[in-house]
């Protein structure tokens, strides 16, 4: 689940911590998955929180998820910057309601974004 775009490796604990979330209601997200695309690089996960080790510098993530027809319904994306030996927090929030699945998600990072 690594993305690294070459160079040095990435140092451990250096990257993105992902927490992905969704409203209790709606608990039909339960029975799908993420797609996490970091820099180009496509993910399917569960949702929850991942980590993704990363080099030093700009990226680009975008999160969205299946739901019926629409195949990256409540799509969000950020660029993120990541500092040498730094993890930054982003949080991603579908639409408030799966029937309006189709309107984009939140992605925040987080104030305290780095530990």
């Amino acid at each position: 689940m690594s993305v690294n775009t070459g160079g040095n490796p990435p140092a451990p604990g250096q990257g993105i911590a992902l927490r992905t979330g969704f409203f209790v209601l709606d608990w039909t997200l339960r029975f799908t998955r993420t797609t996490v695309i970091i820099d180009g690089h496509r993910h399917q996960l569960s949702w929850g929180e991942q980590f993704f080790p990363l080099e030093p510098g700009r990226h680009q993530l975008q999160v969205s998820y299946q739901y019926l027809r629409l195949s990256a319904a409540g799509r969000a994306s950020i660029d993120v910057v990541v500092p040498p030996d730094q993890v930054v927090r982003v949080s991603y929030q579908p639409p408030k309601s799966v029937l309006v699945a189709f309107l984009p998600g939140k992605l925040t990072v987080e104030a305290d974004g780095q530990s």
